[in-house]
């Protein structure tokens, strides 16, 4: 969708107001304290991502970096089985780099606040138009009444279903995923033991919603934020133009 911008530099080093889209994580996540990053990259940028983080990565001092390929394109909970070895022991933040967030606080600190209080995985989630679900992963929720849900003031759901995009008239509600989520090593075991149960992993078959999935039906629960940032798409080159144009006024009003 981000042809031919894409033909020779993967998306997430696309230049977004100066600066490639990956580095809006980077950046977030050092604010977080994040101390350690896995790069979950395609085989044809590797040496792109070598490249980037020989000239680049000395902005972050205070990050280590591991590089892991994804070498079959089998969806975005399939990209987190290469980087099993060092996510299996501990709950870790994913964060998708076409998503740009815009919040007061850091999107990963706030979303490691809430783990830490619940102590269950936490997606991000963002209400939108009914006609515009059929795009996303979509979820089923409950109002959370615990004294939890009034964390800060933030709207905090138990999700009871996850369905990839749906017809808007089957939807289960107008809030969707995006790119943010605290997940526990549970949820990427439930994605190995699918993985290693298929004799072939056809393109785009295991996406987070499976692990996901696994653990609400053995009764696991797992809680949705609605954040109160601004999301901005980047995943095509009309909405890219976009963010670069609002990034550009971010800017221009600090």
């Amino acid at each position: 969708r981000l042809m031919p911008l894409t033909k020779k530099t993967p998306k997430n080093l696309l230049l977004v107001n100066g600066k490639p889209l990956i580095e809006y994580a980077l950046e977030d996540a050092v604010m977080s304290g994040i101390k350690e990053v896995v790069l979950v990259v395609n085989p044809a940028h590797q040496e792109q991502f070598k490249k980037y983080l020989k000239e680049r990565a000395k902005r972050f001092p205070g990050l280590t970096f591991n590089l892991r390929v994804q070498h079959t394109p089998a969806g975005n909970g399939h990209a987190l089985l290469p980087a099993f070895d060092l996510l299996k022991r501990e709950p870790f933040v994913v964060r998708f780099c076409d998503d740009i967030i815009l919040s007061k606080e850091p999107l990963i600190k706030s979303l490691m606040s809430l783990f830490y209080f619940y102590k269950v995985p936490i997606l991000l989630l963002e209400r939108i138009t009914q006609k515009d679900v059929s795009r996303y992963g979509v979820v089923g929720v409950k109002q959370v009444k615990d004294q939890g849900s009034r964390i800060r003031g933030q709207k905090i759901y138990q999700i009871t279903k996850i369905v990839e995009k749906p017809k808007s008239s089957q939807a289960p509600s107008n809030l969707i995923i995006v790119g943010g989520y605290v997940l526990t090593p549970s949820v990427l075991r439930n994605i190995k033991q699918v993985a290693d149960s298929l004799p072939i992993v056809a393109e785009d078959a295991l996406p987070l919603a499976v692990g996901l999935q696994i653990e609400l039906i053995i009764g696991r629960k797992i809680y949705g934020w609605e954040f109160n940032g601004k999301r901005l798409d980047c995943g095509t080159i009309e909405k890219l133009e976009k963010a670069q144009g609002a990034l550009k006024r971010a800017t221009e009003t600090k």
